[in-house]
């Protein structure tokens, strides 16, 4: 992972967080209305554009049109304020119950509560030809 500058606002005028949305039939991408609206925190910026069907996270850059996915940070963030366990899968927004955060969240809670823990046991294993990756 790229070793990132320390950033005085998490998104400035000059970005705009474009969001991948994951449906059925495909993927589209919404820049909600946050053109030019500046973040200061991520904890803001999830608490603005968490939505249920979002994959993706991107910090886009309106100046070298360039975009770095910050998806880990959103998922951090918001797993940060959820007060459930492993078993309230069904309760996170998509882009949350599948990051590295939410693995990561699981291990520590099942370390934590003295149980054994397996990335299959709550559910975020993907699957590649009909077998678990």
């Amino acid at each position: 992972m790229a070793k990132e500058m320390h950033r005085s606002q998490f998104c400035n005028a000059r970005e705009t967080i474009l969001v991948k949305l994951g449906w059925a039939d495909g993927f589209t991408f919404d820049e909600t209305d946050n053109h030019g609206k500046v973040f200061e925190t991520v904890s803001d910026a999830v608490t603005y554009l968490t939505m249920d069907h979002a994959v993706e996270y991107l910090r886009f850059d309106l100046d070298t049109l360039t975009a770095e996915n910050v998806t880990e940070e959103f998922a951090t963030e918001w797993l940060r304020k959820f007060e459930g366990s492993p078993e309230d899968e069904d309760l996170l927004p998509t882009y949350v119950r599948t990051s590295e955060a939410w693995d990561a969240f699981c291990e520590d809670y099942t370390i934590r509560n003295g149980m054994a823990f397996t990335q299959r046991s709550h559910g975020t294993h993907r699957v590649s030809g009909g077998r678990v990756a």
